[in-house]
């Protein structure tokens, strides 16, 4: 006689570690990472408050500008990072803090003022878009958003509300015209923002760390590789199904995904202008149904976070997406939510 009790037990055991690694945090011996892995909304860098409490939403991502976090040279100022997550924690949600450092507004900078002075050689570049950006590949710079990265993590990273950790984009944004005037080079700036992965994931042992990966094409590959050997999450700033230079099967982003999936954590934004153009690099016209984009995310890119941008006529749509009863109601609401295999493991640490 075959007997149905053992299988029903393995299926119980089954389902109880699949919940079990969905919603770990840190235990008593300090090595597991906190993983809540599902939709998240991209409020940019507005105040919260109950409104931002969204059905099916996980918690929120918000962005933190490095001048505000560090208003002077080592006078930090966490004071909106507790008070958001004493909001969020309040209500069960979780945040993910970007920490951002480039700004794409004439006139803005978002660093703070001691690192444009002389002792950091003028530490900022122009963009294209007229703002003022770190050069990061400067070494004094550099050590000194990773002295940011530190502080934050001894303040957070054992904060059951805080989910992640994410650095912007990796795209450069001056006009290549400028770039011996400013000591660029692809190896020097591959190098640099690999300098801050390494910083982060440092700093926040027990928190999901990522870095957004687009651009230049020559650093995707190697910052890729430095991901999954580094154990840093990897993710981008926009979900463009339809972009023809980030889905190139040979140069483009978007292949790179697969490959680490359930290896390191997978994120991606879907920023204001997702929405309303199918491409960042001469896509097609036209707006991308929400759905094609969860499905995009979902299927091509393996993602674990979406991160939502919650543009008012298009937000909506997100929202009656995620509370269709068809929709998966797990609560990684259809993403990859296994636990990855990198953060289960120590990295083997680069000379």
């Amino acid at each position: 006689m075959i007997t149905t009790k053992p299988l029903l037990a393995y299926l119980i055991l089954s389902a109880t570690s699949l919940y079990a690694a969905e919603t770990s945090s840190p235990g008593p011996d300090g090595k597991d990472v906190k993983w809540h892995p599902g939709h998240y909304a991209f409020v940019q860098s507005a105040p919260l408050g109950e409104e931002h409490i969204y059905k099916n939403f996980r918690g929120i991502q918000k962005m933190y500008t490095w001048r505000s976090l560090e208003p002077e040279k080592d006078r930090y100022d966490f004071t909106a990072v507790r008070a958001d997550l004493a909001f969020l924690g309040k209500h069960d949600r979780r945040l993910i803090i970007q920490i951002q450092t480039k700004t794409f507004g004439a006139g803005q900078n978002y660093c703070p003022a001691y690192v444009s002075g002389a002792d950091y050689g003028g530490g900022v570049y122009q963009t294209r878009w007229g703002s003022l950006n770190p050069i990061i590949w400067n070494e004094r710079v550099n050590a000194r958003l990773n002295a940011l990265y530190k502080e934050l993590g001894k303040q957070f990273d054992h904060e059951p509300f805080l989910e992640a950790v994410v650095i912007p984009e990796s795209a450069t944004t001056f006009d290549p015209a400028t770039a011996s005037a400013i000591a660029y080079t692809a190896d020097k700036y591959t190098r640099s923002v690999e300098a801050g992965m390494q910083a982060l994931k440092d700093a926040f042992p027990h928190t999901v760390t990522m870095q957004y990966v687009n651009m230049p094409p020559e650093a995707i590959q190697p910052l890729a590789e430095y991901s999954k050997t580094q154990h840093v999450g990897f993710g981008g700033p926009d979900i463009y199904p339809s972009d023809p230079q980030l889905n190139d099967p040979q140069r483009g982003v978007y292949r790179l995904y697969a490959p680490l999936s359930g290896v390191v954590p997978l994120g991606a934004a879907v920023q204001q202008n997702d929405y309303t153009q199918r491409g960042a690099f001469r896509g097609p016209p036209g707006e991308t149904p929400v759905k094609e984009i969860y499905e995009f995310g979902r299927d091509k890119l393996h993602l674990n976070y979406i991160f939502w941008g919650t543009r008012r006529g298009y937000f909506e749509k997100v929202q009656a997406l995620l509370d269709d009863p068809s929709f998966p109601k797990d609560p990684a609401g259809g993403l990859d939510a296994r636990y990855p295999q990198s953060l289960s493991v120590s990295p083997t640490l680069k000379k």
